[in-house]
């Protein structure tokens, strides 16, 4: 009996490690935006008179640019709450995923060339079912919005973890996804599903979009590649940590997709540089000038 006590405890012991670690994590994300506007604030109200235009505007540049920190963390927080208790709704519409990560490359190439120039070179290319280039994709059907944050997540993220520069692509094909019969690619039904497909013996091709967002980064250890969209999950490098973050993004980026019935996963380059972050969508059969 004492065994057993001490076995129905270790699961107990473990949640609890875990909620101290969240509220860990989450203090100290907000505590650094926050002691920043602290300080700053208060060296403005006790020495403005004495401090220089140019300065003052430095003090003020930065305390807006903690309140956009601090508006980022709490944002997530709440989007990933909604995600949790199924609160999002999605607009659904045909969307071109080419002309979306054309636009989130070029976005992200305008910011990346004033920060960094000449440290990133962009690159995206569509493909068709072969692996030949081709000139469109087909379309999907999804909330737009909600698929753009998930481009600009996983693309900051290739920048963010590539502290050496490089070529940052985005590829997407065609491609056919092999189900099982009965599968349901919700988050909600996932006991359902593993259930259904335990019980049929045969599965199902479908027709699907991929999208490969490709980095020359660090890459990701092994060992932590299945965990890395588990909310507040962080790899322990010095580089991870000096770029903070709640460890959210990747956890709002796989709720998305499956929302919008795809799947997601990363893995390493095997020549050891960067990673590969595939997402796959259903194929829609709406005409591509409809969108």
């Amino acid at each position: 009996m004492e065994a057993d006590t001490h076995t129905a405890r270790e699961p107990v012991a473990s949640r609890e490690l875990l909620q101290a670690d969240v509220l860990g994590t989450i203090s100290h994300e907000l505590r650094g935006p926050l002691a920043a506007i602290k300080g700053y604030a208060t060296t403005l109200l006790r020495h403005e008179r004495h401090m220089a235009r140019e300065e003052r505007h430095q003090f003020l540049q930065a305390i807006s640019e903690a309140s956009d920190r601090l508006e980022v963390i709490i944002g997530r927080l709440l989007e990933v709450s909604e995600l949790e208790t199924g609160q999002v709704a999605l607009q659904l519409a045909p969307v071109d995923l080419a002309y979306l990560a054309d636009e989130a490359l070029t976005a992200l190439e305008a910011r990346a060339a004033s920060q960094s120039p000449g440290r990133f070179t962009f690159r995206l290319r569509l493909e068709d079912a072969g692996g030949a280039l081709a000139g469109s994709v087909p379309l999907v059907v999804g909330d737009r919005r909600r698929l753009r944050d998930v481009l600009d997540n996983l693309l900051d993220n290739a920048i963010q973890y590539s502290p050496e520069g490089g070529t940052v692509s985005v590829v997407i094909r065609p491609v056919i996804q092999v189900r099982s019969v009965g599968e349901d690619r919700s988050r909600r039904a996932k006991i359902v599903a593993q259930e259904t497909a335990a019980k049929a013996a045969t599965h199902t091709p479908e027709n699907m979009l991929e999208i490969c967002v490709c980095d020359e980064g660090q890459g990701i250890p092994a060992d932590h590649l299945e965990r890395i969209f588990t909310r507040f999950h962080r790899v322990d490098t010095r580089l991870i940590r000096e770029a903070n973050g709640l460890g959210l993004g990747l956890t709002i980026c796989k709720y998305l997709v499956e929302l919008h019935q795809g799947l997601i996963w990363a893995e390493n380059n095997p020549d050891g540089t960067g990673i590969v972050f595939h997402l796959r969508f259903p194929i829609s059969e709406v005409p591509l000038n409809e969108n």
